[in-house]
């Protein structure tokens, strides 16, 4: 029986009894009101019941046409919210987006350009996921992550990626060592010292602003949080490299100057990366909202 009963019917039957005549509705339906009346008397035969009293002033709903019209308004109310919430997912405007990072997350941007982008968007759950970079390309691959933010990041097919901002390199060093007082520091000067990195430190092959017959200096890594690392750099154990965003994260003790090249700064670049087959509409609205924002990156 639903097969065969459409939901403009259903509608009719609605607005006739708002109106309380064929008359009155036809001109709300843009329909003849003898063609009205047709499709509403099918609906009776259809459902087996008398759904209208006619008069010669027009219809008014039976006891059971009473019982009929209200569960029809809460069925079609339900009906319209639940259109509603797919229309409203398939624009990204609910769901889930899983963003995955590999640095601590205070430090950077893009956090001012999330929360710009969930203010509008209060259905939206978002989750970050601070993890390993070899664990960031799986999540992409197996889709836990939609997207992930970082420098230097490999690029896997099938995946896309876009610029989103540009920093600068400042070079931390105990406040005793001897280069501490300068206020910009040359590549050519590092070569004698000894860079302390972890898991979440600068990709130094990243640095698009260095030569590729550049030569590096020695580097130590160990596996330690970043505020080990700087205490180590205090101790001076060596110095380490950190994007400028991340300055302010430095302890007493430690300094930074800014990194040059042939005269100008250093700066690393962020992308966001994401798998172009990924069908989750909150990340295709989140990738456009980027698009936007960071238009010239």
């Amino acid at each position: 029986m639903r097969r065969s009963i459409q939901l403009l019917t259903l509608h009719c039957v609605l607005v006739v009894a708002e109106e309380g005549s064929f008359l009155a509705a036809s001109p709300r339906l843009n329909m003849h009101h003898t063609a009205l009346s047709r499709r509403v008397r099918d609906l009776e035969l259809t459902l087996g019941v008398m759904l209208f009293d006619r008069h010669p002033g027009g219809v008014r709903p039976t006891a059971a046409g009473e019982r009929f019209l209200a569960n029809l308004r809460r069925v079609l109310t339900d009906l319209d919210g639940t259109l509603s919430m797919a229309d409203r997912s398939g624009r990204g405007e609910t769901g889930r987006l899983s963003i995955g990072i590999d640095a601590p997350l205070p430090a950077y941007g893009y956090v001012d350009a999330v929360v710009a982008f969930v203010r509008d968007r209060p259905e939206v759950d978002i989750r970050f996921t601070e993890v390993q970079r070899a664990e960031l390309r799986a999540g992409l691959s197996d889709r836990t992550i939609d997207v992930v933010i970082a420098h230097g990041f490999d690029q896997r097919s099938p995946s896309e990626s876009l610029c989103l901002w540009r920093d600068h390199i400042v070079v931390a060093t105990a406040m005793e060592h001897p280069i501490a007082d300068r206020k910009q520091i040359d590549w050519g000067d590092l070569v004698a010292e000894t860079v302390l990195d972890n898991q979440q430190s600068v990709d130094l092959a990243a640095l698009s602003s260095i030569a590729a017959n550049s030569t590096f200096p020695p580097t130590v890594r160990h596996d330690v949080s970043r505020l080990s690392l700087l205490n180590l750099v205090r101790k001076g154990l060596g110095i380490t490299l950190l994007p400028e965003c991340d300055a302010a994260i430095l302890i007493e003790g430690v300094v930074s100057s800014t990194l040059t090249t042939d005269g100008r700064a250093v700066r690393l670049r962020y992308d966001a990366h994401w798998r172009s087959d990924n069908s989750n509409p909150v990340l295709a609205a989140f990738v456009a909202f980027l698009r936007r924002k960071h238009p010239e990156a």
